[in-house]
């Protein structure tokens, strides 16, 4: 890194901490944990990458923000002000952090063309998808259990509705537009489309472990996002091989 990205990264890392404080984003712990994930990515990836995941942090603020007095009405907020705390960052960034720790190793020992960054993006975009779809579709009455396709209460674990597909869409897309700004500097529609495509199909794997598992009080919600990112990115993966086009 040169020094101008390094000072770069100190600013965008103390504006974040800073915001994710006084916006509630994350609790303290929460803040200083997201300033040492963002250090890290920022490291083993680049400031690009950093500045993705500053979004992905803004744009799921602005979903869990949304409605959010209906949400407290109801008892479905997050935390008392929307704010997260340390295990959200640590599952919701995790395998992020793993890819980022992957592309640093590789482009020293074998520099590629492997599209690193974009399955970064995947990972977001998966939780950014579910976030959208969680907090948005929360406020929708005519929710369904996604195993059964029966009617059931608003914010149960693995209740899906239109409003919320609709949001989860939205999610990520969200992270896709940014990814490939900033990778090809211009709109580009395959790899923004199947972006979006990978977040909406983690969220739903979110959905079905949450509906099977969480409800049951098998996994927790932490495992059940980890679990569902892992997949979006496994896949993404046999996809880039088998359709290259796609990166």
């Amino acid at each position: 890194m040169t020094v101008l990205s390094i000072i770069l990264v100190v600013i965008i890392l103390l504006v974040l901490f800073t915001l994710s404080l006084k916006l509630k984003i994350f609790d303290l712990k929460g803040s200083v944990a997201a300033l040492i994930l963002g250090a890290w990515v920022a490291v083993m990836g680049s400031i690009l990458w950093l500045i993705l995941m500053v979004f992905f942090a803004l744009s799921s603020y602005m979903a869990t923000k949304a409605f959010f007095t209906k949400k407290k009405e109801m008892n479905l907020q997050e935390g008392r002000s929307g704010e997260r705390r340390t295990t959200n960052i640590v599952f919701a960034g995790v395998i992020g952090a793993v890819i980022a720790f992957v592309f640093f190793l590789s482009s020293r020992i074998d520099p590629g063309e492997f599209p690193y960054f974009e399955l970064f993006a995947i990972s977001f975009a998966s939780i950014n998808a579910d976030t959208f779809a969680s907090e948005i579709g929360s406020v929708d009455s005519r929710v369904y259990l996604i195993t059964t396709l029966r009617k059931t209460r608003q914010g149960i674990n693995g209740g899906v509705s239109i409003t919320g597909i609709a949001a989860s869409i939205l999610g990520g897309f969200l992270v896709g537009l940014v990814f490939v700004l900033l990778d090809f500097g211009y709109f580009s529609v395959i790899p923004a489309l199947f972006i979006t495509a990978m977040g909406v199909f983690g969220s739903t794997i979110d959905s079905i472990l949450g509906a099977l598992y969480e409800n049951a009080g098998k996994i927790n919600k932490g495992t059940v996002n980890f679990l569902a990112t892992l997949a979006s990115v496994i896949l993404s993966v046999v996809l880039i091989y088998l359709l290259p086009s796609l990166s």
